[in-house]
């Protein structure tokens, strides 16, 4: 599996620091898991990003050169660099092959393209490579825009992570995808989706099957909204009692 891959809790976090010490905050903010608090806010900028690939690390002139303009492509294209860096970073760590560096990095920025497509009119940094790795895990980007068109003008940063997230632990991709879209439309929180990420992702470890944990817990989810909302519900979470 690619590593860049939302099977893993993420967080990403960036604070703006002005000056010199903007590029390795930048590089700070490369770092990754998949889902559930609060996914990916990644902040970046086309010239940290070129100060900060590791270029010269290539080995191969040909793929080195490749990746060179593949980011440069990206940043002209107002797609988020950061995430094609950790790519280049990650490949380098484990030591993979220069061509298998570039095409992980070409796919990646792939997946952003068509991320910025369905996230349009979306540029947000952290939205794109959400979207990105829903993507990856197989959500449809007819998902991606029909998310987008529940949720226009909010971000989808933390329910694309966890959608993405279920996904990697086993929910199958209708009842996730079911499940996510019921609470956007039902006005769930961030820290709605955020909880049902982590308590689904526990109830799998204990045993749960996962439609099973998914379907419980945003069940649960939606009677705490609609018991906010005055529209009463039958509906009682509970607890995993052990193995299916």
């Amino acid at each position: 599996m690619i590593t860049h891959c939302p099977t893993r809790p993420v967080v990403r976090a960036c604070t703006g620091q002005a000056g010199a010490n903007r590029a390795s905050a930048v590089r700070r903010c490369a770092v990754r898991a998949s889902a559930v608090a609060l996914f990916l806010a990644v902040t970046t900028n086309a010239a940290d990003a070129q100060d900060a690939t590791p270029y010269d690390a290539i080995p191969d002139e040909p793929a080195r050169a490749a990746v060179r303009t593949m980011i440069a492509d990206a940043a002209a294209r107002g797609l988020p660099t950061a995430p094609l860096v950790t790519k280049v970073r990650e490949g380098l760590a484990k030591q993979a092959a220069p061509e298998r560096i570039r095409i992980a990095t070409a796919l990646l920025r792939d997946r952003l393209a068509m991320a910025a497509e369905a996230m349009a009119p979306s540029r947000a940094a952290d939205e794109l490579t959400a979207a990105a790795d829903a993507l990856q895990a197989g959500i449809p980007a007819a998902t991606l825009r029909d998310m987008r068109r529940i949720w226009p003008s909010k971000p989808l940063t933390v329910p694309l992570g966890v959608l993405a997230e279920m996904v990697a632990n086993g929910v199958s991709r209708p009842v996730a995808t079911r499940r996510v879209r019921e609470l956007l439309l039902k006005g769930a929180t961030l820290t709605q989706f955020a909880a049902l990420g982590t308590t689904v992702r526990r109830d799998i470890a204990a045993g749960l099957a996962p439609d099973a944990a998914m379907e419980l817990r945003s069940k649960g989810v939606l009677s705490l909204i609609e018991s906010r909302t005055g529209i009463g519900t039958t509906s009682t979470p509970l607890r995993p009692t052990g193995k299916n």
